[in-house]
């Protein structure tokens, strides 16, 4: 009987023991899944991302920026304005001079031709990000590395007639993203990557005395860009006038 009772006690135990087991592998999966998709964006950004630095006038220039392709990198046309040898740094600390193979003062943006720096890209998204969607920017700093900054888009706007450009000309902008995010002036140029390892867009501006607000060229704009350019070498534009 005694023996009866202990044989049923240890089943009731060994159940117990793989009810608890299989609870807490379930809380588990349920309190990580959301971070998930932002670990895969962090990776797909951690291997595209690069550092842009250069003297343009006299001035230390540097920004972020990212591989769109194998051996050519995006970042903002005011980084690399009047810079004639631009360095371009990966996350390994490996180092090349790029060649300025697309420029658009307008849109505010720049490719660079970097032979012989092993980047692996990081996809366009197909679609063009909303209000309420997020993600991550990833912005590289020349001491601190890669540092990811959390993303919000407020609103994509149309910015037309009378905008100014890098050099205070009129112009019209195009496509761009208002998000609310914690940026700063060195961010230009980094990629705004949503929760599918995608980037939806490129820092180019963060709002005067508004920490906490900045803009992004959208994907259509970057992917218009890509589209115009020849990639063949380009002379030393001017240096920015703002």
């Amino acid at each position: 009987m005694l023996f009866e009772h202990l044989k049923k006690r240890r089943r009731l135990l060994l159940w117990l023991v793989a009810l608890g087991l299989l609870l807490g592998w379930s809380l588990t999966w349920a309190l990580d899944s959301p971070q998930r998709p932002v670990l895969a964006e962090r990776d797909n950004i951690r291997s595209a991302a690069v550092h842009i630095s250069g003297v343009a006038c006299g001035q230390f220039s540097e920004g972020s920026g990212f591989a769109v392709e194998p051996g050519l990198v995006l970042t903002s046309a005011h980084v690399v304005a009047g810079v004639e040898e631009i360095k371009v740094s990966s996350l390994e600390g490996d180092s090349v001079v790029g060649v300025l193979v697309g420029f658009d003062p307008d849109r505010d943006i720049a490719a660079i031709s970097v032979s012989g720096l092993e980047v692996p890209p990081v996809a366009l998204s197909p679609a063009v990000a909303t209000a309420a969607d997020e993600g991550d920017v990833g912005t590289v700093d020349r001491d601190l590395g890669l540092e990811f900054v959390p993303y919000h888009v407020k609103r994509r706007i149309f910015v037309g007639g009378k905008s100014k450009n890098i050099y205070a000309e009129e112009t019209e902008l195009g496509y761009m993203l208002e998000v609310r995010s914690l940026l700063s002036a060195g961010d230009s140029g980094a990629a705004l990557v949503n929760v599918n390892g995608e980037v939806v867009g490129m820092v180019y501006a963060v709002a005067r005395g508004e920490r906490d607000q900045g803009y992004a060229l959208d994907r259509n704009e970057i992917a218009g860009f890509l589209a115009e350019i020849d990639r063949n070498p380009l002379p030393t534009p001017p240096c920015p006038t703002f």
